[in-house]
């Protein structure tokens, strides 16, 4: 079971219901790995029909971060780098996963993909976060 948030207000613009412009996203947790499903829609376009590169790297957070969550870590992204491979479609179902690669004190590397239906891994992220306390967050 996943911890809730510290308020039952939570407006997160990745994963919160309650975010009326933000993504919804829904989480599964499956072994050492958690997965969302999200289908972009023409509001999250930059080019025509093409999802836009800063949502996608968002999306990608919003997963590292719920995987450190779920596991009991609080922690804020440090670093991110991205490697985009191919042009996503709006519309497409997407599949958004992130695992730990390692952690040493209170840094945690993360990656996450995001997954086309063919199984083309259209978008990668190796990320840095820094483990904090709860009680110094505002």
């Amino acid at each position: 079971m996943i911890r809730p948030l510290k308020d039952e207000n939570n407006i997160c613009f990745g994963c919160s219901p309650n975010n009326p412009i933000g993504l919804k996203m829904v989480f599964e947790h499956d072994g050492d790995v958690c997965r969302s499903r999200f289908t972009p829609a023409s509001e999250h376009q930059s080019w025509n029909d093409v999802v836009h590169g800063g949502l996608l790297a968002t999306m990608m957070d919003e997963a590292m971060g719920k995987w450190l969550w779920a596991h009991g870590l609080t922690a804020m992204t440090a670093e991110m780098t991205i490697r985009y491979s191919v042009a996503v479609p709006v519309g497409t179902t997407l599949t958004i996963e992130s695992y730990m690669v390692s952690k040493k004190r209170k840094l945690i590397e993360m990656a996450a993909s995001i997954t086309l239906p063919d199984g083309t891994a259209a978008v990668r992220a190796k990320a840095k976060f820094l483990e904090v306390t709860p009680a110094a967050l505002p």
